[in-house]
């Protein structure tokens, strides 16, 4: 399976949530000072005047703190709309730019509001709005809710034995960014570094897919676990099904996976991805137009060009893995796994008389 971006995938809805709980109250106060700055100044929060109490108003400095209030507050909410690691990251950042030092002012200013609710309001409104943007990059460096059970075998089964040790940098940069991914370095990682050149092809390749996400994620993994059903890889389907757990898929889902045009549990559009994701996988490939034609009714070229490489790259790993005999490494362990609808092991060649 894919490596994700696996602080934007598995904490996807706790970001957003973030994003917008920061976000909006900051747009709104922000346009309630640049639309009426004398009221904001005498009224704020909810007629207290806290505002009013830290010096003579003016109106140059209000209508700047309602700009930076509502740009600051617009830039966290179109990350939260748009959910790209680099414009989170961005957001978060430049909001902790403007709250630590406000924060900081604050809190050792002795002209605060002097009622002590005020005070403690004051306190927890402050310290929030740090705390927030730190959650976040906290969140977008967390590690994926995927690792592999102890008791899996610790050669993953492969005809090829994998790379244990290795002095060279592409090999030691793959292991080391593995590990981080999922505690371990896992089987396919170690037979591709046989060919170190290869594998850092295949790493770039899979890094460009991780910063992908103009399709939602539910969808690629769908397209992606019927891929890997239908070729029959065990190690991906063992990686693949506690990758969709970790992000919500339930086991009715993955269980409806072999038979999903009679289940009721998945959209049309995912429906569609999985007519997808199968005629991709079948060998020829069996796309006809008007199924295409669908496709393009649900997505844009850019969407569509994302959906289609995701689904062939994880045609390239289960053939890769299949065609090396490696087996799952308990990712799944205790838990249910989608099953194959081919073989999941490669046959033994038959001896020649």
């Amino acid at each position: 399976m894919i490596a994700v971006d696996e602080g934007i995938t598995r904490h996807r809805t706790a970001i957003r949530v973030l994003l917008v709980a920061l976000g909006t109250p900051q747009a709104a106060i922000g346009l309630w000072a640049l639309v009426a700055s004398r009221n904001f100044y005498d009224q704020f929060p909810t007629g207290q005047g806290w505002i009013a109490q830290i010096g003579p108003y003016d109106q140059h400095l209000v209508i700047d703190f309602g700009a930076l209030f509502v740009a600051t507050g617009a830039l966290m909410l179109l990350a939260a709309a748009w959910m790209r690691r680099p414009l989170v990251v961005a957001a978060s950042v430049a909001w902790l730019l403007y709250a630590v030092p406000h924060t900081i002012w604050h809190l050792t200013d002795v002209g605060e509001p002097s009622g002590t609710a005020d005070q403690v309001a004051n306190v927890v409104t402050l310290l929030s709005t740090v705390a927030g943007p730190v959650a976040i990059l906290g969140l977008l460096r967390s590690r994926m809710g995927v690792s592999r059970s102890a008791a899996a075998p610790p050669d993953g089964g492969a005809r090829v034995p994998g790379v244990r040790h290795s002095r060279n940098p592409i090999v030691r940069y793959s292991f080391r960014a593995t590990r981080k991914l999922v505690g371990s370095t896992v089987e396919p990682i170690r037979v591709l570094a046989h060919h170190p050149l290869l594998l850092m092809g295949y790493g770039a390749f899979e890094q460009a897919t991780d910063k992908a996400n103009r399709v939602p994620f539910r969808l690629k993994a769908l397209g992606e676990l019927k891929a890997s059903q239908l070729v029959g890889c065990e190690w991906c389907l063992d990686f693949g099904s506690a990758l969709a757990r970790a992000e919500g898929i339930t086991d009715d889902e993955l269980r409806d996976l072999l038979d999903y045009r009679a289940s009721e549990r998945f959209s049309d559009t995912e429906k569609l991805v999985l007519d997808y994701a199968t005629g991709m996988s079948r060998t020829p490939v069996d796309v006809p137009d008007e199924l295409f034609a669908r496709l393009r009714e649900h997505f844009d070229d850019a969407q569509l060009v994302e959906l289609t490489s995701v689904i062939a790259l994880e045609n390239y790993r289960a053939r890769f893995n299949w065609a090396f005999g490696i087996e799952g490494e308990g990712f799944s362990q205790g838990a249910y796994c989608v099953r194959p609808t081919a073989p999941a092991a490669p046959r033994a060649p038959a001896s020649s008389a």
